[in-house]
């Protein structure tokens, strides 16, 4: 896996798998997977993965990364010490290598092997390895052995995680990591292990998920404060104040996730403005996976806002605010430097002009809320994170007349269910502005009965496709005429 050099901001290859080709010879056979519990006898050691550390260096090992010396290294969940940490290309190859030998001693091809090694999505696999590293470190301390330990010390890693505070998400995240490269218990897999179910049920009841009910920032002194400096005058304020301005109102205005504003393209065939600049069209590159790979990528629709000319002096402040405006400005400032088809790139000098990885996005939003109050006078408020504009946006939109399904169509969602259960905020700070209420029937429905605006009864579906397109277009102009109508 390689990335361009700087923070953030990675080459257009960080999507490539790192590349990892597997001895044919299916005739060595790794461990059976049976052990005495601690110091089994791992497959490390097996010809199949002597010839995986030819390919990915001999210091590779999982298991010399596990068995480090503890007094030079402290367990990373205490905090005991320092472990310097390899390079991440070098633990994904760990992991791929584990996950590749064991299914290949399982049976299966060298080709069916690697073309089942793709199933994870790349930020999966990054995830997956750091998870990792951070299991055979905690064994190592432990004199443990990772890929054959027994489920007691699955068990105490997994309390030892719990009893920093990890929520019920993060700890099943972490057995699902070493299930994928952990040796099978006996003839269950670490996740479907009874034990292992039974304590993240525990889990799961003794530290039962929050989520938020009240927003963390006000949208309307964000919007404000891009109407003036540092965000304004357009035409005169520096790369990063434009481009984490354009970031931010791409996100609110789309309802869409990072991922999908960092598949967006700049090429003709992918981006288009109406005469008058009156849309915008941005169209993802076409072998864009979206998160929900059941939903078709759908294109961008922005509206401009108040655009010229102007009846009122208040239309041309409020036209500051516009996402067409911003974009057209970025695309041509961009110009200058871009170094890459994608549409947001990175405007640090050191990879200026190189594509914007899905974390350099994310920050960018937060920089541009954080900013946005600095700009204000006001405390910058504390736990921002990009995601939330899509509750924000949401939320703010069904307040002023959106129809939910408008919303869910532009925001990917099947159900209204999804908005109601993770997304929808208070965004008026008052207990029952809004109530959800479940029905069913012969088939399955879900119907939604909104106090305020006397929303009709709604039952998803999907609607046409030329419904599907036209939805965000709808969620724009009433999002932003809470503000100004």
């Amino acid at each position: 896996l390689s990335s361009s050099p700087g923070v953030g901001c990675h080459g257009a290859d960080v999507a490539e798998a790192r590349s990892v080709r597997f001895s044919p010879d299916r005739s060595a056979s790794g461990s059976s997977g049976e052990s005495s519990p601690g110091r089994g006898q791992s497959p490390v050691g097996s010809p199949v993965l002597a010839g995986l550390s030819m390919v990915l260096g001999p210091d590779f090992s999982p298991r010399r990364l596990s068995m480090r010396d503890s007094r030079q290294e402290g367990s990373p969940l205490t905090g005991g010490g320092y472990h310097p940490a390899p390079p991440p290309g070098a633990m994904e190859a760990v992991g791929v290598a584990l996950e590749g030998a064991q299914l290949l001693t399982s049976g299966l091809s060298t080709e069916v092997v690697e073309t089942i090694l793709q199933s994870r999505a790349p930020s999966t696999r990054k995830l997956y390895a750091l998870k990792w590293k951070l299991f055979t470190l905690w064994c190592g301390d432990h004199q443990q052995d990772p890929v054959n330990c027994p489920v007691g010390t699955v068990l105490e890693f997994l309390q030892a995680c719990f009893s920093t505070g990890l929520s019920h998400s993060t700890l099943k995240v972490y057995v699902a990591v070493i299930s994928a490269y952990h040796a099978p218990l006996g003839v269950l897999s670490v996740v479907k292990n009874p034990l292992v179910t039974h304590f993240l049920c525990s889990v799961l009841r003794l530290r039962p998920p929050v989520r938020p009910h009240v927003p963390t920032w006000d949208l309307a002194v964000v919007l404000k404060a891009l109407c003036r400096p540092p965000f304004e005058p357009i035409e005169e304020i520096s790369d990063r104040f434009l481009t984490i301005k354009t970031a931010l109102l791409l996100a609110l205005t789309s309802l869409k996730w990072v991922g999908d504003l960092q598949a967006l393209l700049v090429a003709l065939s992918h981006l288009d403005f109406d005469p008058g600049m009156a849309k915008a069209f941005l169209y993802p590159r076409v072998v864009y996976v979206p998160k929900v790979p059941t939903a078709t990528p759908q294109p961008v629709v922005l509206q401009a806002f108040c655009p010229a000319p102007f009846r009122e002096p208040d239309q041309q402040k409020h036209n500051f605010m516009c996402p067409v405006c911003a974009l057209d400005a970025y695309v041509h400032r961009a110009a200058l430097w871009r170094k890459s088809d994608q549409l947001l790139v990175c405007y640090v000098p050191l990879n200026k002009g190189h594509p914007a990885s899905k974390q350099t996005l994310s920050r960018w939003i937060v920089d541009a809320i954080s900013t946005a109050y600095k700009s204000s006078d006001l405390p910058s408020p504390m736990g921002v994170k990009a995601h939330s504009t899509r509750a924000m946006a949401a939320s703010k939109a069904l307040l002023t007349g959106v129809p939910i399904q408008d919303i869910c169509n532009a925001a990917g969602w099947s159900m209204p269910l999804t908005f109601v259960r993770f997304y929808n905020l208070d965004v008026r700070a008052t207990p029952g502005s809004s109530a959800g209420i479940w029905k069913s029937g012969g088939r399955f429905r879900t119907q939604l009965e909104f106090l305020k605006g006397n929303f009709p009864g709604y039952v998803c579906n999907p609607g046409s496709q030329r419904e599907r397109d036209a939805a965000s277009q709808a969620v724009f102009p009433a999002l932003w005429s809470f503000m100004f109508c």
